[in-house]
């Protein structure tokens, strides 16, 4: 099933179903249109569903002093609101999401009007990641090269303006820390002295994966468009992605000790972090995927090069206490792992409850048994569960032994976490403030740094 964005602009009573990957690639194409309002999970059997409300949905009467005067957006008045049901799968068949409207009336708006207040996300990760290789006017004029396809995915008011935020916002997650990192005459000297070694890493598709029909047949995307391959975080297949030096920072060194002395921590890789809206309306650092791909083959390599004397993996993931979480036991798609981090034979699993993976876990004691020396910690999310196991790992000093003190490494680049909505703190923002904070507790690397090191 193909759809265009008017007809997700104007979803009837009558609903859509569409399957959970597809959908998962063509809502942020439309997303600039609608706000969550509500959050409902599974419930005695009945599947779980969210309410959104039109962007320009009628405010409730401020409670303001007489004769105070307060400025309301333009045309604020539309009453329409969507449902999305996430239903259950049926064994053999692929999940899917129900999408119809449950008010009566109609957009008081057109879908222009949404395209003029607020770009979908869709095309700003597009203009935000072509900026990082071109000028913002060069990316702007070449999007508008072909305007009925840019006007297709929601992006025919787009400005040289809108393509810098968006550049700014993608780059944003851990440029600050790597060009202080890059600016250590030291360390970069010590780098330039072992020589040049170009590396490649594994990626996944963009979020973005699949465009929504252009609205004019024959209309082809531009350049900067997402492909049609119909692949989406959940399900996508990774695709080779080049890693360049200046994308990592230089190396601290070789590790001193045995390479079964060295761990990789990888926290909550699990399906249920897909779900589009439970975390938040946006995610830091794009690459997430890509690095954690990147580490895993790397250890992996070094597993199977150096038989019973590799370097271990060690998988946590979350079991939630909260039925409407998608990490919760009863929802088998969000409790899986993701497709690309799946465990192999050979690397445990601790299973956890609360945020640190050493509550309730024989974790503490997998890591003094194998006496790790250097702890890397990657996963999901930065200022949960891998802020909480960092921090504990530091205090319990679990890399620490009789050869005197170990190494607790926070791979910064191969963490992800969400906005916060209600205090407005952008994911990037999130991200980096706990990053820096975990210095305290940690050495904070990156995926390029790890590589060169083991």
């Amino acid at each position: 099933m193909t759809l265009t964005r008017q007809q997700l602009f104007d979803v009837t009573s009558v609903s859509i179903t569409l399957p959970l990957p597809y959908f998962l690639a063509v809502w942020p194409y439309i997303d600039n249109v609608y706000v969550r309002k509500k959050t409902r999970g599974v419930t005695r059997g009945k599947p779980a569903y969210e309410l959104w409300e039109c962007r320009n949905r009628r405010k409730h009467t401020p409670s303001v002093a007489p004769g105070t005067n307060r400025p309301s957006r333009p045309g604020a008045t539309c009453l329409v609101g969507l449902k999305l049901v996430w239903n259950h799968p049926r064994e053999g068949e692929e999940r899917t999401v129900t999408i119809s409207r449950y008010s009566p009336e109609a957009h008081s708006h057109t879908l222009d009007d949404m395209d003029k207040q607020k770009r979908n996300s869709a095309v700003r990760e597009i203009a935000g990641k072509a900026a990082k290789t071109a000028q913002p006017f060069e990316v702007t004029n070449a999007m508008m090269a072909d305007p009925e396809a840019l006007a297709a995915i929601g992006g025919k008011y787009l400005s040289r303006m809108d393509v810098k935020n968006a550049a700014m916002s993608y780059e944003a997650d851990g440029a600050r820390e790597r060009r202080e990192r890059a600016m250590d005459g030291e360390r970069a000297e010590r780098w330039q002295a072992k020589g040049d070694h170009d590396h490649s890493s594994n990626g996944v598709v963009p979020l973005t994966g699949t465009p929504i029909q252009a609205a004019a047949e024959g209309s082809a995307p531009t350049a900067n468009a997402p492909d049609s391959t119909g692949a989406s975080p959940a399900r996508a297949a990774p695709a080779a992605q080049p890693t360049s030096q200046t994308q990592a920072s230089a190396p601290c060194g070789a590790f001193p000790g045995p390479l079964t002395a060295t761990t990789l921590l990888l926290i909550d890789s699990q399906a249920g972090f897909t779900h589009p809206t439970y975390w938040g309306p946006a995610r830091s650092n794009p690459s997430y995927e890509t690095n954690v791909v990147t580490l895993l083959s790397h250890f992996r390599s070094l597993r199977e090069a150096h038989p019973g004397a590799g370097p271990n993996i060690i998988h946590v993931r979350h079991s939630s206490r909260d039925p409407t979480c998608p990490l919760h036991v009863d929802d088998p798609e969000g409790f899986a792992w993701m497709p690309y981090s799946v465990p192999l034979e050979g690397e445990p699993v601790v299973t956890k409850e609360v945020n640190s993976a050493f509550i309730g876990t024989d974790l503490e004691a997998m890591l003094r048994a194998s006496a790790t020396r250097r702890l890397y910690v990657a996963g999901l999310s930065t200022d949960h569960c891998v802020s909480t196991s960092v921090r504990m790992a530091g205090n319990l000093g679990v890399t620490d032994g009789e050869w005197g003190k170990g190494e607790v490494v926070l791979v910064g680049d191969a963490t992800a976490c969400w906005e916060k909505v209600g205090g407005g703190w952008k994911a990037e923002i999130v991200h980096a403030v706990h990053v820096e904070s975990l210095k305290e507790f940690a050495r904070v690397g990156w995926t390029g740094e790890v590589v060169r090191e083991l």
